[in-house]
């Protein structure tokens, strides 16, 4: 996206010191991504003050920048009392510029595995989203200032809060005309404190929405009270057989069965419609994510073919819910799902590898903390180790903070499992196991700060050895 250096000043109540720049090509704010003849954002939050990298930036082809305050260097600067509301406001105004439908998602867990859904079903060379989880107010004004002239069809943007009064900032930036809930679950409680006030921020994705915006969601989401103002316009889903439209703009039912190689046949009922296809997953939140990808895309006019194609293209990416064999009978692999981590996600998955590992001669379990929890946290934890039933030959390992792994250690003995086969380490880089003896299937799950995904190489060379 290329901008005029008159037009960034005029948007973001700035002035330029120095001579504003007659066409700039594009945005950055990490001095390793910047190319040639773009602009440099200085952000002054977080760890690191992005006013210290501007002489790197001029070295790496920065050809102006935003800053708080003027830098006694030789390059134009757009001056400007705050560089993140300045680049959220450049990115609202991109986003007013473009015609097609905007796509907002949000939800505890699932936004971006639904977002990959989305781009599947709509078409992904006529699909501009979101890249990786840039769900913040940074990702998400920057996907939208490079929101690319190239005129594509729609835009899918994913939305992650973690505090009171993110999700109304985010709105504003994103005015979406589709918003989309995954589902409202146990997820940064710290910052908000109940389910009910998740639910209430969540719903604030719709405070900016473009008027007659549609909405998607599980019916569970719908019939929390922060959305009982938008019901009679929303579309619902619901697993198993719908028997009324109640007071949703449409519903549609669904269930599944499980088919070969670790996939679903999933059936989509509304009215008297019918639709099938198959999805590389037996994980119900992924499955459900699914239908919200597929029941959005219908309601938005896209032809039959080209949803069921794309949804049927998809496959689970590293981290979340993919399975990377480890030999050619199917009967070694890793359940890779360590992205992230909340009770919600983490019993569906633990309830997925389960389905898939039923064949498999032994399983290790490598269970992270669950981080943001709150005051509960601990209650959370062993909810989710009771529920874990031991079988012969299976094994637990948890990685973090002590008082979050002895709460894990308490629910699995609670369960029946032995102190013998139960181990726990602070960081990945203390877990000293030996695993080149251990023949079998392999969960991996937990909070980001865990790094689980470290893990890999150690089974992978195992096996191949």
């Amino acid at each position: 996206m290329a901008f005029k250096g008159r037009d960034l000043a005029e948007w973001t109540g700035g002035y330029w010191h120095g001579d504003s720049p007659l066409m700039i090509e594009g945005l950055f704010f990490d001095t390793r991504m910047i190319e040639p003849k773009s602009l440099f954002v200085a952000l002054s939050y977080g760890v690191r003050d992005g006013h210290d990298f501007i002489e790197e930036a001029m070295k790496r082809g920065a050809s102006c920048c935003i800053v708080e305050r003027a830098i006694a260097l030789e390059i134009p600067q757009l001056i400007v009392e705050n560089s993140l509301e300045a680049l959220a406001n450049i990115a609202r105004r991109v986003r007013g510029d473009f015609m097609n439908p905007v796509i907002g998602i949000t939800g505890s867990c699932g936004k971006t595995s639904t977002k990959a859904m989305l781009q599947s079903v709509l078409g992904s060379n006529k699909t501009y989203a979101t890249k990786g989880n840039w769900n913040n107010c940074l990702g998400v004004s920057m996907t939208l200032a490079k929101l690319p002239e190239k005129d594509y069809a729609f835009s899918v943007i994913e939305a992650g809060v973690s505090d009171q009064g993110e999700m109304s900032l985010l709105s504003s930036i994103i005015q979406p005309n589709v918003c989309v809930f995954t589902n409202i679950g146990e997820a940064h409680l710290e910052g908000f404190g109940t389910v009910d006030l998740i639910a209430e921020e969540k719903s604030k994705l719709l405070e900016y929405a473009k008027e007659g915006a549609m909405v998607v969601a599980p019916k569970a989401v719908l019939e929390r009270s922060a959305f009982e103002g938008y019901r009679s316009d929303a579309v619902a889903i619901v697993k198993g057989v719908v028997h009324a439209m109640a007071s949703y703009k449409n519903i549609y039912g669904y269930q599944w069965i499980e088919s070969e190689k670790h996939s679903a046949k999933v059936s989509l009922v509304c009215g008297d419609q019918k639709y099938e296809y198959r999805l590389q997953s037996l994980s119900e939140g992924m499955i459900q994510n699914s239908v919200l990808s597929v029941v959005t895309a219908m309601e938005m006019g896209v032809a039959t073919d080209t949803i069921l194609e794309g949804i049927e293209s998809w496959n689970p990416v590293g981290g979340r819910g993919a399975i990377i064999p480890l030999d050619e009978e199917g009967k070694s692999f890793i359940f890779q799902d360590s992205y992230n981590a909340n009770p919600s996600s983490m019993h569906d998955s633990l309830n997925t590898f389960e389905r898939v590992s039923e064949d498999c001669v032994q399983r290790l379990y490598v269970l992270g903390i669950m981080n943001e929890l709150g005051e509960n946290s601990c209650a959370f934890h062993e909810s989710v180790t009771q529920a874990l039933k031991p079988r012969k030959g299976d094994r637990l390992i948890f990685i973090g903070a002590s008082e979050l792994t002895d709460a894990y250690k308490k629910g699995a003995k609670s369960a029946g499992w032995d102190d013998s086969v139960l181990e726990s380490f602070l960081t990945i880089e203390l877990c000293n196991v030996d695993f080149s003896q251990f023949i079998g299937a392999i969960f991996l799950k937990g909070s980001r700060s865990c790094k689980l995904e470290a893990l890999i190489p150690f089974f992978t060379h195992s096996y191949n050895a």
